[in-house]
């Protein structure tokens, strides 16, 4: 009896840092890498009145890096840098086909973002979140009259679970969808949409 006491004592002993931190205030870093599925984008108002483009993508890579400040209880806020790079698979114009090895899709952008993590008492702390920023969206392929970036506006909506492996550093796993607004192709419309799974490393000060 006299050694599980002491187990559950020492057991205590690890734990309660790793539950504590949560509800500390504590500036933190993050990053995080993972697979990005982008959506097919439909680009309107083609040049020529050429009407409407569909391009499908592979699933590409995406990376994020943030900063950011875990208030007392539940909430948390950072700035985020993302960026996602998926390559052309197909690309559909004027009722013909064609494949573009060459041609890609880039997204830059710098993300504002809240998350409301769950409290469990438990080294795991699973969250929901949300964000607003600015992006950069990069359409390259031949298939098209001309390939060209412009800025837009970015949202996001996340969810996920951290798992705390000492007091300051924690490993997650998350679930982000990801969208813009529409950017211009010299006149020609289009947006992104993407579907990413990522996994990252967080370390509190």
């Amino acid at each position: 009896m006299k050694k599980i006491i002491i187990s559950l004592a020492a057991l205590s002993a690890l734990t309660i840092p790793l539950t504590a931190t949560a509800a500390d205030n504590s500036f933190y870093i993050r990053g995080s890498g993972g697979i990005a599925m982008a959506m097919d984008t439909d680009v309107d108002n083609m040049i020529g009145n050429g009407g409407t483009a569909k391009v499908t993508y592979d699933s590409g890579w995406a990376a994020t890096f943030a900063a950011g400040y875990d208030f007392l209880g539940p909430l948390r806020a950072d700035v985020e840098y993302l960026w996602q790079k998926n390559d052309v698979d197909t690309l559909m114009y004027k009722n013909e086909y064609g494949n573009f090895t060459e041609g890609d899709f880039k997204l830059q952008a710098f993300m504002f973002n809240g998350y409301y993590d769950v409290q469990t008492n438990s080294p795991w702390t699973p969250y929901v979140g949300g964000g607003i920023g600015w992006a950069k969206l990069d359409l390259n392929t031949p298939g098209l009259p001309t390939s060209d970036y412009d800025d837009t506006l970015a949202y996001q909506v996340m969810g996920g679970v951290a798992y705390a492996v000492t007091s300051q550093l924690s490993l997650d796993a998350q679930y982000r969808f990801t969208g813009t607004g529409d950017a211009s192709i010299k006149g020609a419309d289009y947006s992104m949409h993407s579907n990413n799974v990522m996994v990252g490393v967080g370390y509190s000060f």
